[in-house]
Formats: C-alpha cells, structure tokens, sequence
C-alpha cells in the first residue's frame, strides 16, 4: 500500500515543482505574481478540493489480493489521498494542500505561492524557486475544474502503466 501513497505525493509535488533552484548563481527564482485579478482569475478564487482522478487505462493500486483494475483511480485512494485542495486567493497568493483536513494523515503537505490564470486557461504557480504551468478547464458554471496529464503508474503488480489522467476539482462553498 506504501506505493500509491508515494506515487501520489511523487506526483503532486513533481507537478508543482517543475524546476528548482540550485547552487548555479546565473538561475534566477520566478518572481512571485503581483497586481489584480482579471474577471476569469475572480471567478477562480476560492477553495478547490479534488474529487475524482480518472484515467484512460484500467489500473489497480490497491493489494488487495483481488484483480480489481479500475480507471477511477480516486476510489482506490485512502481518506489521506484524496484529502487534497488548492485555495486560490485574491492577493494572488495560493496554497496547496494535502492530508491536511483528513483524521490522523502521517504525510502532510502545504506548498504556498502565488499564481495567476491567463485568458487561455493557463495556470501558473510559482512556489519555492519554481514555476508550474497547467492547461485548466473550468466549467461554465465555474463549480469545477479539470487538468489533464499523462502519469507512470505502478500497479501492484510492479508493471509501469503510462495513462493520460484527468484530475477533478470542485469548489467548495461556504
């Protein structure tokens, strides 16, 4: 069961984390977003939490001992998993959260920035000398948003599985 938990903060911070700094005196660090928000970025404020992850190929995390490959891979995922939240903020600061709201989550995680969404649907964070850029696509009714990547899985039987994975973010309202 120790590799899905791995696998999943493995991708959550290496998807944040895209570069980082190193000891190189010619790298400059992002420098952090600043200045108002637009109309799109407004509608976007506010508290995400992930509510599905669904793949194209069929995999199974879970062991088991049943063979039970699934493309929702958010099902297969512990309470500590699945707890995980973006909160967008109108200064421009965000964090991102992970196993912070779950009972008893051994592996928390707050990574805190800032960011900015462009007219094209691009989400940009910059976080700990790094910046991040998405392809995001918010619904009509600005409820949900979706960010689509390929991932390398390992399923419990130690085969790599490449899928395009589609992960869901739902805004929570007070």
């Amino acid at each position: 069961m120790k590799k899905p938990i791995l696998l999943v903060k493995s991708l959550i911070v290496a998807s944040l984390l895209a570069v980082s700094c190193d000891d190189d005196n010619d790298y400059k660090c992002p420098e952090a977003f600043t200045g108002e928000l637009t109309e799109t970025e407004t509608n976007v404020t506010g508290l995400w939490k992930l509510k599905s992850i669904v793949t194209e190929e069929e995999i199974d995390l879970t062991d088991d001992d049943v063979e039970n490959p699934t493309t929702d891979l958010f099902s297969q995922y512990t309470e500590c998993q699945q707890d995980v939240a973006y909160e967008f903020n109108s200064d421009r600061s965000y964090s991102f959260l992970a196993g912070t709201t779950a009972a008893d989550c051994e592996n928390e995680q707050t990574i805190s920035g800032t960011w900015q969404l462009n007219e094209a649907s691009v989400l940009s964070l910059v976080a700990s000398c790094a910046k991040q850029s998405t392809l995001i696509e918010v619904n009509e009714t600005n409820t949900e948003f979706t960010i689509e990547t390929t991932y390398n899985f390992v399923d419990v039987n130690d085969v790599v599985i490449t899928s395009v994975t589609t992960s869901t973010y739902e805004k929570v309202t007070e």
